[in-house]
């Protein structure tokens, strides 16, 4: 999910981004309807393309459309409440802030539930928890590697000596890659440059130009259809921190104080199986692997 950066120390920058990303004097919104903000810029939880499709809602003030896990949930929401939707595309820089003025009322972009951000907004619960995983060429999967077997973090750390890893930036996966793997020095394990989504990480993983790739379940096993890659599972819980291990999940962000938004939300992801979260994100994925 989103890498945890931080905002307080970049106010004002942040508030000439705002302004160059709204209009000013605009009419804040309500809860009447669900005002999202996103990126459209984050494979597989949204991305911009330029035809509608069943999966697609369209941007405002564009001709484009977005796809991704985000807007499949935001489509259920609608539908659950009962109220239309407008999204609103804004840098990842502005998404706070923006719903901090009025401009938009949700955040649903991918974006984690840190402490830092809950001293700038509220968060409902997560509406997606995931297992890490990772992509691997299917020749370089150890025998017997499953689910209910998954790899120590010795013997990952030893599969992995001298070899590269790759993510897609911005997201914790990438994070790991330092924290968990290349600071064990004496394994000798290199951190590739960050490609722009997870299907180009994962081009690099089937080219060779990497050995492995770390990403929430979902997206690996949906790039395992680009062909020749597999999924290698990982005793993750033995060795992720509890603090990023909340990097695994995400919420959606409403502003300070508007409890009737959030209620309706929690209340609304109640009913959302684990299974349909699951099945949801791995279809996005996969339209994701196949829009690389």
């Amino acid at each position: 999910m989103r890498k945890m950066r931080l905002l307080h120390s970049a106010r004002l920058l942040l508030g000439v981004v705002a302004l160059s990303a709204t209009s000013c004097g605009a009419e804040k919104v309500t809860n009447d309807i669900l005002v999202i903000g996103m990126e459209c810029a984050y494979q597989p939880f949204n991305w911009t393309v330029n035809k509608s499709s069943e999966f697609t809602l369209p941007i405002s003030g564009t001709n484009q459309f977005v796809d991704g896990y985000d807007v499949s949930v935001a489509k259920y929401l609608s539908q659950d409440l009962g109220k239309e939707v407008v999204i609103k595309k804004l840098e990842w820089d502005s998404l706070i802030i923006s719903l901090q003025n009025g401009d938009i009322n949700m955040i649903l972009a991918g974006m984690s539930d840190t402490p830092a951000r809950r001293q700038e907004i509220d968060f409902t619960a997560p509406y997606l928890s995931s297992d890490l995983a990772f992509l691997i060429k299917t020749e370089n999967l150890p025998a017997g590697n499953s689910k209910t077997n998954p790899i120590s973090y010795e013997n990952l750390l030893e599969l992995f000596r001298g070899q590269n890893l790759v993510c897609q930036s911005s997201v914790v996966g990438d994070e790991f890659i330092d924290t968990y793997f290349t600071s064990k020095t004496e394994y000798n394990i290199h951190h590739n440059q960050p490609q722009a989504t997870y299907p180009l990480a994962a081009q690099d993983v089937k080219a060779g130009i990497a050995f492995a790739m770390p990403a929430e379940l979902p997206v690996v096993e949906a790039m395992t259809n680009l062909g020749g890659l597999s999924v290698l599972y990982c005793d993750y819980r033995s060795f992720i921190s509890s603090e990023d291990l909340g990097g695994l999940s995400v919420s959606i962000g409403t502003k300070k104080g508007n409890d009737e938004l959030t209620n309706a939300l929690n209340s609304s992801l109640n009913k959302l199986t684990e299974e349909q979260r699951s099945q949801m994100m791995g279809a996005a994925s996969q339209r994701s692997a196949d829009n690389a």
